[in-house]
């Protein structure tokens, strides 16, 4: 299925490269990656499409069993990845820890940012 167009960035990416960046650790407001909690970033149970956002899975954690675990089980020592796409910070990597950030009300998260000059080296 056809990315969101939120998230319609048109590059592919291997998450061991990203991961193995050298990039520093900034630590951010949730509310300024407030955005992504309505970008249907990952899957409902039982489909093949873009089509659940971090706000569904929140209010529907007894029925995305799949992604609850997901959530309680990230770890949040770890930084979201994210990436400036048309105008907005979106996440490459750790909507599950962001989702777990925000259901336990946090206000700060640790973040990655990712620089257009660090694409070619984590492309596929």
């Amino acid at each position: 299925m056809k990315k969101p167009e939120e998230i319609s960035y048109k590059f592919k990416f291997n998450r061991k490269k990203l991961w193995a960046l050298d990039l520093p650790v900034e630590e951010i407001n949730i509310s300024e990656l407030s955005h992504n909690f309505s970008i249907p970033y990952l899957e409902m149970e039982n489909t093949d499409d873009w089509n659940l956002s971090i706000n569904q899975l929140l209010e529907n954690l007894q029925r995305e069993v799949t992604h609850a675990e997901k959530m309680e089980n990230s770890d949040l020592k770890y930084p979201i990845d994210i990436y400036c796409f048309k105008d907005n910070w979106i996440i490459l990597d750790g909507v599950h820890r962001l989702a777990k950030a925000k259901n336990l009300g946090y206000r700060k998260i640790k973040i990655r940012k990712v620089r257009e000059e660090d694409i070619e080296k984590i492309k596929i």
